[in-house]
């Protein structure tokens, strides 16, 4: 039963069921203290829109947004078929279009990444709210990770769900195409293609499936290989795998798509490859020529104090100024 009832609830908010959004407003509204004042009501997923709208109007309070996807959002990337595809995507674009009325009226959008942002000031428009751009910051225990040093074999990352869209199958076959004994460890989620990668694995003794570990642990991780790998498939909206691996020196491997560029900008120990279209062999091909630049890349000096200035805006210290910034900006002005 408890399977059943997360999947009603995976659909009520997919759906954004408007008799689900009123249930959430009433309890919003009973679990709030009513003797303190409310300044300020920031939603933080996309489908809460319509509640934030209403509880900020019930509080008297002016309201914002982040954005953590793109607009109107990507779904259904990894679905088994074109029709459940197709499906999920038509009542994906009934659902953002009701919405969108509801993020005009916000003082403010904050988007993840100039991605996001572009996306969302493209599909608001002619009326968009004012947009600004606040990164993900990176856990300052990633920043403490020795630095790389390059090894006659290099171990290669992967960390992700096991699914079409993060390409880690085109990752495990342009990695067997590789020869030397260089190692692959991929840490992976439940994903679809999980059952193929662990078959895979079995037929390739440098090829490693570990269970997920706790995100404390994860720094431990990055200091034990040298190239970090993201293949995506999609639009990654911001590439969280991607900043760690820039943030800790390591070669980062990916795809010319969604967020990821931006973070890479102007990173010397990055390789990234254009995949777009459904060419297998040919994203396989260019994935494989790009693992083996990883030894010449590792070996790329770095520009230190360009380093610092480039992560700045992912620092937390930022992300919280930002977000400070904005909600007293908008509470001294009121109303939303």
């Amino acid at each position: 039963m408890a399977n059943r009832a997360d999947r009603v609830r995976q659909t009520l908010l997919f759906l954004n069921n408007r008799a689900f959004d009123h249930w959430v407003l009433r309890r919003s509204l009973q679990l709030i203290q009513s003797q303190i004042r409310y300044d300020f009501v920031l939603g933080q997923d996309f489908l809460s829109v319509r509640v934030v709208r209403q509880l900020a109007a019930r509080l008297s309070a002016p309201c914002g947004a982040t954005l953590h996807d793109t607009l109107p959002q990507q779904v259904a990337v990894g679905a088994p078929n074109a029709f459940v595809r197709n499906v999920l995507r038509l009542l994906s674009q009934r659902r953002d279009q009701s919405l969108a009325p509801e993020l005009t009226r916000f003082k403010w959008l904050a988007a993840v990444s100039r991605h996001v942002g572009d996306s969302a000031l493209r599909w608001l428009q002619p009326s968009p709210p004012p947009l600004h751009i606040v990164y993900n910051p990176a856990p300052v225990a990633f920043t403490a990770v020795p630095p790389l040093e390059v090894p006659p074999t290099l171990r290669f990352l992967f960390v992700g769900r096991l699914s079409p869209e993060k390409g880690v199958d085109l990752l495990v076959e342009a990695f067997r195409k590789l020869p030397g004994e260089h190692r692959l460890t991929i840490l992976g989620l439940a994903g679809s293609l999980a059952a193929a990668i662990h078959q895979a694995a079995a037929a390739d003794p440098r090829i490693e499936v570990r269970a997920a570990v706790p995100y404390s642990e994860m720094p431990k991780v990055y200091a034990e290989h040298q190239v970090v790998c993201c293949p995506v498939m999609w639009d990654e909206p911001f590439g969280l795998t991607v900043l760690e691996g820039r943030v800790t020196r390591r070669v980062v491997i990916g795809t010319h798509r969604g967020g990821l560029p931006e973070i890479l900008d102007g990173y010397p120990r990055a390789a990234l490859f254009h995949a777009t279209g459904s060419d297998r062999v040919e994203h396989v091909d260019h994935l494989r020529q790009a693992l083996s630049q990883a030894e010449v890349l590792a070996r790329a000096p770095l520009n230190e104090a360009h380093e610092a200035a480039f992560l700045k805006p992912f620092q937390l210290s930022t992300f919280a100024a930002t977000y400070e910034r904005l909600i007293h900006e908008a509470v001294a002005k009121r109303g939303c």
